[in-house]
């Protein structure tokens, strides 16, 4: 979905660059922990451990894990 105007776009693009590389890691780590707990809260209930992890691969990159 691209609801965001270019100009706010680089404007966020910008600010997130001026940050030290570290935060800039911690950020992107802090944003694939919020999803994977959304995809746990969405999970059905009773899956066993290897479902719930596939689920959650799935919910996080769009494809099933390969293999």
């Amino acid at each position: 979905m691209e609801d965001t105007k270019r100009e706010n776009r680089l404007i966020v693009y910008d600010i997130v660059l001026s940050r030290p590389e570290e935060e800039r890691f911690l950020l992107c780590a802090e944003m694939f922990e919020t999803a994977k707990e959304f995809a746990i809260v969405r999970a059905p209930a009773g899956l066993n451990g290897r479902e719930l992890s596939s689920l959650i691969f799935r919910e996080i990159y769009g494809f099933d894990i390969p293999g």
